[in-house]
C-alpha cells in the first residue's frame, strides 16, 4: 500500500489537485447562497405564520446555518420583495446546481482520464438538490442528539455521519464518471468521504462556527463568507482526494507491474 500511497500523491500533484479542489469549492459556493436562501427565507415565513421567532429557523443546521445568518434578512424585507428575491434564487439555484454538477464530472474525467462527458437533463440537478436538503435535514438531527444525549448523542452522531456519508457518496461515486471499475472498487473513496465527513462535522461544530462568530463580529458578512469559503475548500479538497483514491487504486491494479509507467503516462 506504500507504493499507492505515493502513486495517489503523485495523482494529485500531476492533475493539480489543489486546484481542482478550488474550482469545486468555488461552484458549491455559488450553490450553497441561492440554496440557503430559498430554504431559509421560506422556513422563516412558515415559522413566521405559526407564531415563532424566524431568527432560530438556522439554529442547528451546520454549515448551512451559517450561512443563512448572513444571506437572509427576512424581517427586512417586505412580502413582495421577499418573493421576488425567491424567485430570482430559484432560477440562480437551477443555474448554479448545473455549474456545480458539470464541476463534479469535470473533475471526476480529468482524474480517471476517461472519455469527456456531461450531465444532461434535470435529473442531476435535482438530485443534487434533494441530496443537500437530506444533508441539512439530517444536520439538524444529529445536532439535537448531539446536544441531547451527551457523550452517546456524540457517537452516535459520528456513527451516523459515517453510514449515511459513505451510503451516499459510494452511490454518487458510481454515477460520476469512472473507469470500469466495479462497485466494490469505489469503496476506498467512500470510505475517504465517510471520515471526510466526520472531520468536517467537527470542525464545523468546535471550530468553524467560532471562527465565523469571531470574524463577524470584525468583517460582519465577509466573516462568514471567509468560514464558509474555507469549508467548501476543504470538502473539494477531500472529493477530489476521493476521486484519486479511487483512480490510483484501480490503475494499481491494471498496472500492477508497472506503476512507474502509469505514473508517467499521467504527465502527458
Amino acid at each position: 500500500m506504500v507504493d499507492a500511497g505515493f502513486l495517489v500523491q503523485e495523482l494529485d500533484a500531476n492533475v493539480g489537485g489543489g486546484i481542482l479542489a478550488g474550482a469545486l469549492a468555488f461552484r458549491l459556493f455559488l450553490f450553497m447562497v441561492p440554496f440557503v436562501y430559498v430554504v431559509f427565507t421560506v422556513l422563516a415565513a412558515i415559522a413566521r405564520a405559526m407564531g415563532q421567532n424566524p431568527a432560530q429557523v438556522s439554529g442547528n443546521v451546520g454549515i448551512t446555518g451559517i450561512l443563512a445568518s448572513a444571506v437572509v434578512k427576512i424581517d427586512e424585507q417586505s412580502a413582495w420583495t421577499q418573493a421576488t428575491l425567491v424567485l430570482g434564487a430559484i432560477v440562480t439555484l437551477f443555474i448554479t446546481s448545473g455549474a456545480l454538477m458539470k464541476a463534479l464530472y469535470v473533475v471526476h474525467w480529468l482524474v480517471w482520464r476517461v472519455h469527456r462527458i456531461m450531465p444532461a437533463g434535470l435529473a442531476p440537478r435535482l438530485a443534487l438538490v434533494g441530496f443537500t436538503l437530506v444533508a441539512s435535514a439530517l444536520s439538524v438531527a444529529i445536532n439535537k442528539l448531539r446536544t441531547s444525549a451527551g457523550i452517546t448523542g456524540a457517537v452516535l452522531a459520528v456513527l451516523i455521519i459515517t453510514a449515511v456519508s459513505f451510503a451516499l457518496w459510494w452511490w454518487v461515486s458510481w454515477k460520476l464518471p469512472h473507469a470500469p471499475d466495479p462497485p466494490r472498487g469505489l469503496i476506498p473513496g467512500a470510505l475517504l468521504m465517510a471520515v471526510g465527513a466526520d472531520v468536517l462535522d467537527l470542525l464545523t461544530t468546535y471550530w468553524i462556527g467560532n471562527l465565523a462568530a469571531r470574524k463577524t463580529n470584525t468583517y460582519g458578512a465577509v466573516g462568514i463568507a471567509i468560514a464558509v469559503l474555507l469549508w467548501v475548500y476543504i470538502l473539494g479538497r477531500i472529493t477530489v482526494g476521493s476521486a484519486g483514491l479511487n483512480a490510483a487504486l484501480w490503475h494499481r491494479r491494471q498496472n500492477r507491474g508497472d506503476l512507474g509507467a502509469w505514473a508517467e503516462s499521467q504527465k502527458r
